[in-house]
């Protein structure tokens, strides 16, 4: 009777489990001319890498990617065995559909069954893409052809239009952020800014910066590239870091938990930390050095560990005194022959301190055009400061750090109180810095 009774049991358990697991995923492409070959679907990690989600096996033109669960949304790539990308596609919600291709090389030929917001991926991609060629064409003949203006116009007030049409308003699908990143800013007609300082106020007005499926694509890097090389490229440091604060503050969306844009928000901050390094620009170090008095230094990051907080705290403090107006810091050190040369017993209207290497071809050629400079004037002296790793001494290491000079050869420009009037520049723009400096 115990037998039976587990034996009915057994099959009841049995027949509780599915037949089989059904796939949420099934992503049918079919290439026409396409040999046998092992296919890739890649995912976007970070500026330039991709990560590989799935492999299929192409048969006859015909492959596909299917899985137990669904993909993140987002724009994934279709890659060869090779890795090296065909196209890009939109995975939404629906993420059981078939593609059939007829020209890698014509996205007009891409036809789409099963996912419509894949389906007009593909469609806005295509007029996108025509659209703005158009535009960059007329733009070239311009200077020739002023009526272009008025064509260019047009066609820009065409492609905001077509986007507008394709926003499905009461959706919060992908496709909808995805043309909301890539559609043009509407400069309202009776705007009496200038329309490059309105597009730099509200270049991300409109886009849902909290949704973190943005970062499953380029849009976001692509966007911010953008705006940072282009709208923010000539500006001010203090308008910079208002327009930074004001990015940051729209990845968080008030309609929903705080949280929401956090993945964002840290993806931005690493992008602009990474941006504003640079030791060569003198004006991306008070931009840097905002960042991380008021990001770095207060909040939880992610990837952003004890020991990386505190060295990029560090450097913010080295860099906070060594801005133009900042009195040098002292320092002594051993010159080339021997003697030992303090900062402060310098006297001179003009100081300039030269760190090299001697084994740097650039700073060999610099070391002449200075060394001629000092020759031509006698209200300048030149520090040739050797910071080789062969020649650094506890004290030379201390120089090093307190200027913190991350690539040779590195140049600053004092005057006769060792306030520091110039850095980062190169040796044959001396004289022009000293004459900028007295016309002040």
């Amino acid at each position: 009777m115990r037998y039976i009774i587990n034996a009915i049991l057994y099959f009841i358990l049995i027949s509780l489990l599915p037949l089989e697991i059904k796939s949420q995923v099934r992503i049918n492409i079919e290439i026409d001319n396409q040999n046998d070959s092992t296919f890739y679907l890649l995912k976007y990690k970070g500026e330039k890498s991709h990560t590989v989600i799935d492999t299929s096996s192409i048969h006859k033109n015909k492959t596909a990617f299917t899985n137990k669960e669904k993909y993140e949304e987002g724009i994934y790539i279709i890659a060869n065995e090779r890795l090296q990308p065909l196209f890009e596609i939109l995975i939404a919600e629906d993420q059981k559909f078939s593609i059939h291709v007829e020209e890698l090389m014509d996205i007009d030929t891409y036809k789409v069954k099963g996912s419509k917001e894949t389906s007009d991926y593909f469609e806005i991609y295509s007029k996108t893409m025509r659209n703005r060629l158009h535009i960059k064409a007329l733009e070239s003949e311009i200077e020739y052809y002023p009526d272009n203006a008025k064509k260019i116009d047009s066609l820009k007030t065409d492609l905001y239009r077509f986007h507008h049409s394709m926003l499905n308003r009461n959706s919060d699908s992908f496709l909808n952020t995805y043309i909301k990143f890539i559609k043009d800013i509407n400069i309202p007609e009776n705007n009496n800014d200038n329309s490059e300082e309105y597009i730099a106020e509200h270049y991300f007005d409109s886009l849902p910066l909290y949704d973190n499926r943005i970062l499953n694509s380029r849009l976001l890097k692509n966007k911010l590239d953008c705006y940072f090389d282009i709208c923010m490229n000539s500006q001010a440091p203090e308008i910079i870091c208002r327009q930074i604060d004001d990015l940051i503050d729209k990845t968080y969306d008030s309609a929903a938990d705080m949280s929401a844009g956090t993945a964002v928000r840290d993806y931005i901050l690493w992008y602009l930390y990474s941006k504003y390094f640079n030791p060569d620009d003198v004006r991306n170090e008070l931009v840097y050095i905002h960042i991380v008095d008021n990001y770095f230094s207060t909040l939880e990051i992610a990837n952003l560990t004890d020991n990386i907080r505190k060295e990029i705290i560090r450097r913010a403090d080295v860099l906070r005194k060594i801005t133009i107006g900042k009195q040098a810091p002292s320092f002594t050190y051993i010159d080339d022959d021997g003697n030992t040369v303090s900062l402060d017993e310098i006297d001179s209207h003009y100081t300039v301190l030269f760190f090299y290497k001697p084994e740097c071809q650039k700073c060999i050629r610099d070391k002449r055009i200075l060394e001629m400079v000092r020759k031509r004037r006698n209200d300048l002296k030149v520090l040739h400061i050797n910071i080789s790793d062969d020649n650094r001494s506890n004290v030379q290491k201390n120089i090093v750090d307190q200027y913190d000079i991350m690539t040779t050869p590195s140049v600053f420009l004092l005057d006769s109180n060792k306030t520091i009037i110039g850095k980062h520049f190169n040796a044959e723009e001396v004289e022009f810095y000293i004459l900028d400096y007295k016309r002040q």
